[in-house]
Formats: C-alpha cells, sequence, structure tokens
C-alpha cells in the first residue's frame, strides 16, 4: 500500500471550503464590531449599513457550510476509497505460496474492521484537525486585531494543551494493536465456522461453536470498552481544561474592560469568537490521540503486504521456442522432502500425462510449472532461462491452468467464459464446443446470458469443470496444465474433451490426472510416473487404464 501521505492530497478541497468558512467568519466579526461601535456612538445611519453587511455574510454562511460538508465527505470517500483500492491491489502482488500459506482472515479483517477503525480515527480526525487548525487561525487573527494582549495568553493555553495531547495517546497503541489481533482471530473463526456448516450439522457441534464465538466476540467488545474507557479519561481532561481556559479568557476580558483597555464592540468580537478559539483545542486534544493510536494498524497492513521473497524477475517471455526442462529439481514442504532431484524434459507442443500415488508430487510439478512455488534445489528452464527469472505478467499470458476446484463469479455464463475479455462469437462457440458444453448452453433459455450463483451453487460439479476447461481454450494458451480437470465428469465427456485439447496443435499440455483413458494414450507423447519423491518415464499398459 502506498504512504499513507499520498492520500491527504484529497484534502485540498475541503481546506478550500474551510478557507472560506473563515473569510466569511473574519468579515463577519469585524462587521459586528462596527455595528456595535456605531449603535454605542448613536450613529444610526452606520448601524443599519453594518446590519446589511453582517446579514449579507450571516446568509453566505448557509451556502458555505453545504460545501464544506460536501467536500469533507468527498475526502473521506475519495480517501478510504484509494487506500483499499491499492491494499487491494498490493494483494494480489503478493506471491501465490505465500498467500496460500497465510490466513485469508488477514485480509478480511484489514478490510473490514481495520479499514473501519481507519475512517473513523484517521481520515475524520485528520479533516477535524485541519479545520481546526484554520478555525483557531482566523480566531487569533481577530482577536489579535482586538487585543494583541490575548494572543500571547491564547497561544500560551495552547501549547500546554498540545503537550498533553502527545501523550495522551499512548495507552491506546498498544490496545489497538490487541484488538486488531482479536478481529483477525474472530474473522477467521467466522469464516471458518461458515464454510465447515455441514460437518457442525452433522455432528452436533452448534453449541460448541457458539460458545467459542461468544467467547471471542466478548474479548473483542471488551477490548473496545477498555479503549473507550481510555478515551473517556483523556476527554474528560480535556473538557476539565477548556472548561478552565474559558473561565481564565473571560476573567482576562473583564479585567481588561475595567481597565478601559477593551470597547464594548471589542468585548462583543471576542465572545463571538471564543467558540472558534477553544473549540479548536478540544477538538485537537481529542483528535489527535486517535490519529497517533491508529498509526500501528497502518504498521501492520504494510507489513503484511510485503513479500518475503522478493526475487527480482528480470527476463522477458514472449513465447515457447524449445523446450520446458527440469534440472535436478527437488522440493519440500517444510521438512517433508516430496521431490529429490528430479530430472524431466517437455517439448513445445508435446503431451504429457503425469500420474501416480495421491501425495507422491504429481501436483507439485505442476504448482513448480505455475511458478506458485520455486524449486527448493536445482533449476526449471524454460528454453535455457530459469523461470524464476521470467516476468510473472508474461508467463501466466501464455499459461492456462484447469484444476478440479473450479471457482466461479456471481455473473453470467459468458462472463465466466471470457473472464471479461474480448472475444469473437466463433471463437467462443468453439471453445464451449471443444469443452463439451453445448448442451448445457443451448438448453437453458437464457444461454450465454444465464446467471451463475455463489461460486456455481446453481450449476453441477462437471458443468464447472467443462466452464474452466473452456476458459483455457479460449484464452489459446501455449501451455495448459491440467490438474484433475476430468475427476468431476463422466467418462464419455472425459474422454471426448480430453481429445479435444490433446490435438490442439502447437499447444503443450501437461495433465496430472488419476483418471487414464485408454482410448486417449495414444495422444500423449510421454506418460510420467511421480512416486517416492522421483518421475520417470512408464508406457502405461491396457491393464492400468481404465474404460
Amino acid at each position: 500500500m502506498k504512504p499513507k501521505r499520498r492520500y491527504l492530497r484529497f484534502l485540498f478541497i475541503p481546506a478550500l471550503a474551510r478557507l472560506i468558512m473563515a473569510f466569511i467568519n473574519f468579515q463577519m466579526s469585524f462587521a459586528m464590531f462596527d455595528l456595535v461601535t456605531a449603535a454605542t456612538a448613536g450613529n444610526w445611519d452606520l448601524f443599519w449599513d453594518h446590519s446589511i453587511v453582517a446579514l449579507a455574510y450571516t446568509l453566505a454562511l448557509f451556502p458555505a457550510s453545504i460545501l464544506l460538508a460536501y467536500t469533507r465527505g468527498r475526502f473521506i470517500q475519495g480517501a478510504l476509497g484509494a487506500m483499499k483500492a491499492d491494499y487491494l491491489k498490493s494483494v494480489f502482488n503478493k506471491n501465490i505460496s505465500e498467500f496460500q500459506r497465510e490466513n485469508n482472515a488477514l485480509y478480511l479483517s484489514a478490510l473490514t474492521s481495520d479499514f473501519d477503525l481507519i475512517e473513523r480515527d484517521y481520515l475524520e480526525p485528520i479533516v477535524t484537525c485541519l479545520f481546526s487548525v484554520i478555525g483557531f487561525g482566523t480566531a487569533i487573527l481577530i482577536i489579535s486585531l482586538i487585543s494583541p494582549f490575548f494572543v500571547v495568553i491564547a497561544l500560551g493555553i495552547a501549547v500546554i494543551n498540545f503537550i498533553v495531547t502527545l501523550f495522551s495517546d499512548r495507552p491506546v497503541k498498544k490496545h489497538n494493536a490487541e484488538r486488531s489481533d482479536m478481529m483477525r482471530d474472530y474473522s477467521g473463526f467466522v469464516k471458518e465456522a461458515l464454510s465447515a456448516f455441514q460437518i457442525i450439522k452433522a455432528n452436533d457441534l452448534e453449541s460448541r461453536i457458539e460458545e467459542n464465538f461468544s467467547a471471542k466476540s466478548k474479548k473483542v467488545q471488551q477490548k473496545k470498552y477498555v479503549i473507550d474507557k481510555i478515551f473517556s479519561f483523556i476527554f474528560a481532561f480535556q473538557n476539565v481544561n477548556a472548561y478552565l481556559t474559558i473561565l481564565t479568557l473571560l476573567l482576562l476580558v473583564a479585567y481588561q474592560t475595567i481597565l478601559g483597555a477593551l470597547t464594548f464592540a471589542g468585548v462583543i468580537v471576542i465572545f463571538q469568537n471564543i467558540d472558534f478559539f477553544i473549540g479548536p483545542i478540544i477538538e485537537f486534544s481529542e483528535t489527535i490521540p486517535k490519529i497517533r493510536s491508529v498509526k500501528v494498524l497502518f504498521t501492520r497492513i504494510e507489513e503484511s503486504l510485503k513479500n518475503k521473497s522478493t526475487y527480482p524477475e528480470t527476463a522477458d517471455f514472449s513465447t515457447l521456442k524449445h523446450t520446458i526442462e527440469f534440472d535436478k529439481v527437488s522440493f519440500a514442504y517444510d521438512e517433508n522432502i516430496v521431490l529429490n532431484q528430479i530430472s524431466l524434459q517437455f517439448q513445445k507442443g508435446g503431451k504429457y500425462l503425469i500420474v501416480g500415488p495421491s501425495g507422491g508430487g504429481k501436483s507439485t510439478i505442476l504448482r513448480l510449472l505455475r511458478k506458485y512455488f520455486a524449486p527448493s534445489d536445482g533449476d526449471i528452464k524454460i528454453d535455457g532461462i530459469s523461470l524464476k527469472d521470467i516476468k510473472k505478467v508474461d508467463y501466466f499470458s501464455k499459461i492456462a491452468n484447469i484444476e478440479q476446484q473450479v471457482f466461479l463469479f456471481e455473473d453470467t455464463l459468458k462472463n465466466n467464459l471470457t473472464l471479461y475479455k474480448e472475444h469473437t462469437d466463433d471463437e467462443l462457440a468453439d471453445a464451449i464446443r471443444k469443452a463439451g458444453l453445448e448442451d448445457f448452453v443451448n438448453l437453458h433459455p437464457e444461454g450465454l446470458n444465464r446467471m451463475i450463483v455463489d461460486n456455481g451453487k446453481n450449476i453441477s460439479g462437471g458443468e464447472k469443470s467443462r466452464i474452466a476447461i473452456a476458459r483455457g481454450l479460449l484464452n489459446k494458451a501455449e501451455i495448459i496444465f491440467l490438474d484433475e480437470a476430468f475427476a468431476s465428469l463422466d467418462l464419455d465427456k472425459a474422454r471426448a474433451i480430453e481429445k479435444s485439447v490433446l490435438t490442439l496443435e502447437g499447444v503443450t499440455v501437461i495433465n496430472v490426472s488419476h483418471v487414464i483413458i485408454k482410448e486417449n494414450l495414444d495422444h500423449y507423447d510421454e506418460v510420467i510416473t511421480v512416486k517416492n519423491q522421483k518421475a520417470l518415464r512408464k508406457e502405461l499398459t491396457s491393464a492400468t487404464a481404465t474404460n
């Protein structure tokens, strides 16, 4: 996420609106001074003239106040929207392997509770502080023109309040950090509970889940209560201080009036602006602790977005020309070695079937080829260039991933097929035909405009798989990776779709599957068996194939 100062550029317009308000207040104060002076002098012609001027400025406050409220809202909307957009962009810049290892609740909590807190305790107070500074400056200017003596007193009071404010936020920082952790834990628990709905119902776990939910929710609310209590003490002290300040100023005004240093008109103007002087001090004292206490959230959010692996990708990739090569590649998940010194070669346009026992490492080969992970040892080379050097944006544009677990957007079938890219009707029809989706599309009254809801809950698993296959075909990828792509399909559909994929000219296909269809084996250039941390070539016989 970009430095937070970047978002403060949105403050320019509300600052301008507040300056307009300050100008009106300044003019109105001295119109009032002239009006009272004329009245005490008995000059009624001047009195009525100044009354009209004061009324005009008073009426001008109405549109100025509307403008101020509007620009304040636009600032918060614009800044928060930009923050969230940059955050989401930064999340998608995370390495896939690191993102998969982390709890998604981390990001869910940031986009909800953390950004709600940033809006309430950072953006809104920032605007309040800006308005307070402008209001305070205007009041000081007005009072200095009436009596410079009061300016010295006013600035002294402001400095004292500022010093107290600097130390008042420290207790809140720690509690805000702890509450953020609790909210992430809470969000993760809620997400897990909803994902496991069927297991919870089937195993009568409702009471246990409710008990855990109540405990976690109570901890979050208790922490919020502690934070609110601390702020209550801070605000109470500041309010007492503010009233003492008002009392001091009133006594000084009375004293200066008795001495004859202040005219009646001057007293009126000072009283008129005392709120513009005291109010900003109170607001500033209340908002600074909030702003400073949120600093820890920005730090935590920025830390969560950093990639631990920042290997520089420098090589461009336009097309696969010759080979993909595994050169003595090893890989382990923590201490669990999955692949050990394997060497493989995939030719451009070749068709490869990877088989082996569950957990043997065949899917890991695909994850390595997809750049989800980097080898622990050895190297993967594409046309002699290390895959880790190749830029992801180039590489991902040339590959298609077709998996058993397919994600579908809550959108039309067409958008789920095209993934919001432009394709001709002929290209779309060809992909639908080759993926075996013709009946699925033609037999529904809405056809390609049919809505897919909640990740495909209104269609079957086989239909989801065929949509994923159509996506890959439509993308005209040079390299297609299939990971158990036919597991949810009936055998006849799987046979036809696999054949369509295997007859694509110039396209490299690497298929990891436990579904082995005898009739299509001749279309593969090589069958690779992965087990016991090794990858071996192996010709399948009809006895091992599935009809």
